[in-house]
């Protein structure tokens, strides 16, 4: 049966997140039931994860079968009249019979946008920071996040995802006017990890916390640690990476 992968991007405000859930509006749910109205028959969509409810993507992947061959333009063209406005899919395409959106991705690239000034045409997608921000300390931290650890400090209990190890490729902040975002990118990522990390980073900026606690909580992992979250609506997922892509 043909694979067919496809790329969406979404603003997460209205929904509880991607995956499919009793009693709640979700982005999994829509794309399906946008399929459906444009299909013969309803299709099973795959994601390459979830997201937390109020998170946003550019690069969201995800795949589904279909028992006949598709034109993608008329696809996406009659997406285009079926989706809510805040869903796109802005690409689809045939894929091996054994290409799985989830287990075949290598990587995973979010970036947390903090605004440092009341900006309005920005503050749907970044958490405003008044404070005045230790930003070497952070870069510091920042620094610490790359490499492989066990990330418990930063996450909540799990049971799908009990262990919390993951691999960091990349972690830093950049600035540009008045945004300070970071960027980070992971074979892997646990519940909450990238708002808790960035959330707690804030904390050691503002002088809450000392750049010694923030290492501490890398090198010495629990979950009574509890980082400090930062708010959903800064956080968007960029990218996920697959070894064939």
């Amino acid at each position: 049966m043909p694979r067919y992968k496809i790329l969406i991007e979404f603003e997460g405000t209205r929904y509880s997140g991607w995956q499919k859930q009793p009693n709640s509006n979700t982005v999994e749910e829509e794309i399906e039931s946008g399929l459906s109205r444009i299909l013969p028959h309803p299709v099973d969509v795959i994601g390459q994860g979830r997201t937390d409810s109020g998170v946003h993507a550019e690069g969201q992947v995800a795949h589904f079968d279909f028992p006949t061959e598709l034109d993608p333009h008329k696809i996406l063209y009659a997406l285009l009249g079926v989706l809510p406005h805040d869903i796109a899919v802005w690409d689809i395409q045939q894929v091996a019979d054994d290409f799985h959106a989830r287990f075949d991705a290598t990587a995973r690239r979010y970036r947390y946008q903090i605004i440092r000034r009341p900006a309005p045409l920005k503050r749907s997608f970044a958490e405003m920071v008044l404070d005045d921000l230790d930003l070497d300390a952070m870069h510091n931290c920042a620094q610490k996040v790359q490499g492989t650890h066990n990330f418990d400090s930063f996450t909540k209990p799990d049971n799908d995802n009990p262990d919390s190890v993951c691999e960091v490729m990349e972690s830093y902040f950049t600035e540009e006017d008045c945004q300070l975002s970071y960027h980070i990118e992971a074979n892997r990522f646990v519940r909450h990890m990238v708002r808790r990390l960035v959330g707690t980073m804030l904390e050691v900026g503002k002088g809450k916390r000392p750049v010694q606690e923030f290492e501490d909580m890398i090198d010495k992992p629990s979950k009574n640690k509890n980082g400090h979250g930062a708010a959903a609506h800064g956080l968007i997922l960029e990218k996920v990476s697959y070894k064939k892509s």
